[in-house]
């Protein structure tokens, strides 16, 4: 291999040196055309855009034939004949001798056939014969048989192509399910229920989803209440079971419609808990609390309701005769709020309720805690309070209920309507033989209350209708510095329309206000929509004018044609944008028609509760100044009393009240100075003691003169 190497290597070198000098030149070559312009790389060019003048103005043209350019020729050579090398000898080749490998020695077969082997032993066993026979036989399995199979019979069938109703129907199916686009949903079911009769079932159960897509409640609910007035049993199940899963809060109207559709047709209900606690509100304002204690048991734990559920079932057990069982279910509800929902109404008007139910059973001390639960901002912790000193006076904490109604008489709730406050005061310095404060306070309520008492009056007898109590509250909300409204003082009315009756209406009536809102934003954003639409179609309209005028005419470009798709989609749908804006005029002229008559009967309903409130504030307010004549008896006889107690040398030290107060290690003392701090309310108490004298009882127990009275 090398010595061919070597040689390759020699022969090139010989002709290399053969060839160089012996190239002549065949032919000269010929320059390319001066005006012919060359890259630099020598390669020849030529413009195939050019200019020329027209008219005094320079055009540029596309050149369409190119001429033949002269683009010269080269030079050509050619070599002489090449002459044999002259090589070197060649030199002797010297093989190496090769070694002879011995032979194999052979092998004699006789000799190999002589060699003996070891006899065999015999076989061992490796299994009992007895276990072999005991083995189960298993008989061979049968051919596996070619499956039956029934020829198909083919039957040609007419394809029907789908009318317009049934492809406007599917269009607006594709709006409501698919792209959940509403607006346009609604108008194409709209357009559908004067168009096709035979579809207007359907049309308006669609209808009646849209409008729960859109907000819509009542115009859901109303569409939906047509539909489950069907004849056909099919149509009125789809719509019983959607107004059970879609029933909205506090809508217990539905409850003695739905009902009976339910029994009737066999309908398991699954995720309804709130339909289930409508009907347990329903059956409670019935009496039927057998039947809303089973309704609220419906509801399982792992629900959002549950402690909605949980709460009224205790409220129920308690009104069933059941005392016991509906305390510690309502407290258990409690609990389960205070860990899940803190800050929610929820928390105080559970707190409120059992409170309410421990003081129905005298449990006070209990009672006292849980008033402290309820929220200050909640528009029933007022009334709250003055129940929470009721407890205390009535466990012989006068001095706690004493201090803390004279918080509510400071400045900061001057505004507030508690004229019974005054009275828990009262009772709680005339039971500390504090006659002279007693006094006091009596005058103060007769001065602040005695006018108060008139202008209610005089506004019941001039105001006979609810919605004047309603206006007269809507002129509240809006005017926020006058101290009347309507020669009512302003805490009277605040205290009139903070009362969850009212304010129950009031939230019905803004859910209404809403609805009012989005039907006119579907209409505006319909006409957004157009505008947008109308917008794109001239962006797209201008770009297309722009790209044709550098085409000829009729010729086109994939740019093009896919830009007049855009503008055909753009203006398909503005059609149908406009048409759906038209369609729904009629429903929503209609929704808006019965959304305002509902709205005139919420705003009934809020007056009457208006109305009911004031009567009864009016009614405390005359018992408890009428109590004042009766206080202002028991002030003096006790007074006069007590100085006789005293004239005949009776001790009067302070007694060590045995009232609802923290233990001993645990009080803290301080001074007011006109300051009243959110934490510490509820837990004020009276700096003056207990004077009166302590007689004894029956049985020999010594006690205050007052509480033996």
């Amino acid at each position: 291999m090398q010595k061919a190497s070597w040689t390759v290597i020699i022969l090139g070198t010989l002709l290399a040196a053969n060839a160089s000098g012996e190239l002549k030149k065949k032919s000269e070559g010929r320059a390319a055309d001066p005006s012919l312009k060359v890259k630099q790389s020598g390669v020849p060019q030529y413009e195939i855009y050019q200019k020329k003048k027209v008219g005094g103005k320079t055009e540029v043209y596309r050149v369409k034939n190119i001429p033949r350019l002269n683009i010269g020729e080269e030079a050509s050579f050619q070599s002489a004949a090449l002459q044999t090398p002259e090589l070197p000898a060649a030199k002797k080749l010297k093989l190496t001798d090769v070694k002879k490998r011995p032979e194999v020695p052979t092998v004699s077969i006789e000799k190999a056939l002589q060699w003996a082997g070891k006899p065999v032993t015999e076989p061992k066993v490796v299994s009992d014969p007895t276990k072999i026979a005991q083995v189960p036989f298993f008989q061979e399995p049968l051919p596996v048989q070619d499956p039956s199979v029934i020829k198909p019979e083919l039957n040609q069938v007419e394809i029907k192509d789908l009318t317009p109703v049934e492809l406007k129907m599917l269009q607006a199916l594709i709006f409501l399910e698919i792209q959940k686009n509403y607006p346009m949903a609604l108008g194409l079911f709209a357009e559908l229920l004067d168009e096709a009769p035979e579809f207007r079932t359907e049309a308006t159960y669609n209808l009646a989803l849209t409008g729960k897509g859109l907000g819509l409640y009542s115009e859901y609910r109303h569409q939906m209440l047509k539909v489950l007035d069907d004849k056909k049993t099919e149509w009125q199940k789809r719509a019983a079971l959607s107004l059970v899963e879609s029933s909205a809060e506090g809508d217990t109207s539905l409850v003695s419609i739905l009902d009976p559709k339910l029994e009737k047709f066999k309908i398991e209900l699954e995720k309804t808990d709130q339909y289930q606690l409508n009907r347990a509100k329903y059956y409670l304002a019935q009496d039927d609390l057998k039947t809303a204690i089973a309704a609220t048991e419906k509801i399982m734990m792992n629900s959002p309701l549950y402690n909605d559920a949980l709460f009224l079932k205790g409220v129920l057990l308690y009104k069933s005769g059941q005392p016991d069982t509906g305390i510690l279910t309502v407290a258990s509800a409690l609990a389960e709020i205070e860990k899940k929902a803190p800050q929610s109404e929820l928390k105080s008007i559970a707190a409120l309720t059992l409170a309410r139910l421990y003081f129905q059973t005298a449990d006070y001390k209990s009672a006292f805690q849980t008033y402290l639960k309820i929220d200050k901002a909640h528009p029933e912790w007022p009334t709250a309070m003055i129940e929470q000193a009721w407890s205390q006076i009535l466990a012989g904490d006068h001095e706690g209920a004493a201090g803390n109604m004279f918080s509510l008489h400071t400045d900061f709730f001057k505004n507030t309507f508690a004229p019974e406050s005054y009275v828990v005061r009262t009772v709680g310095y005339l039971n500390l033989c504090q006659f002279g404060d007693g006094a006091r306070v009596v005058q103060d309520m007769k001065k602040r209350y005695t006018p108060v008492q008139e202008r209610m009056q005089q506004y019941q007898s001039s105001h006979k209708s609810e919605l004047e109590y309603y206006e007269t509250v809507k002129r509240f909300m809006k005017d926020g510095t006058s101290k009347e409204i309507d020669g009512l003082p302003r805490g009277f009315v605040w205290a009139l329309a903070r009362h969850p009756s009212f304010m129950l209406e009031q939230k019905n009536i803004n859910s209404i206000e809403d609805q009012v809102s989005r039907y006119n934003r579907i209409t505006m954003d319909l006409i957004k929509r157009e505008k947008f639409l109308l917008a794109d179609q001239a962006l797209v309209r201008n770009r297309i004018i722009e790209l044709k005028k550098k085409l000829k005419p009729k010729e086109t470009t994939p740019e093009i044609a896919d830009l007049e798709k855009r503008l055909l989609s753009f203006k398909i749908q503005h059609f149908i944008v406009k048409k759906a804006r038209t369609s729904i005029k009629d429903v929503r002229a209609q929704g808006l028609a019965r959304i305002d008559k509902e709205k005139q009967e919420r705003k009934v309903a809020a007056g009457k509760a208006l109305t009911s409130r004031f009567q009864n504030l009016l009614s405390n307010l005359t018992t408890s100044l009428d109590q004042t004549d009766v206080l202002q008896y028991e002030l003096f006889a006790g007074a006069g009393e007590h100085l006789r107690y005293q004239a005949a040398g009776g001790d009067i030290d302070p007694k060590q009240a045995k009232g609802l107060k923290p233990e001993e290690n645990r009080q803290l003392k301080w001074e007011f100075k006109g300051e009243v701090w959110e934490d510490e309310l509820g837990h004020y108490r009276s700096s003056l003691k207990n004077v009166c004298p302590e007689v004894e009882d029956n049985g020999g127990n010594q006690v205050s003169s007052v509480d033996n009275k």
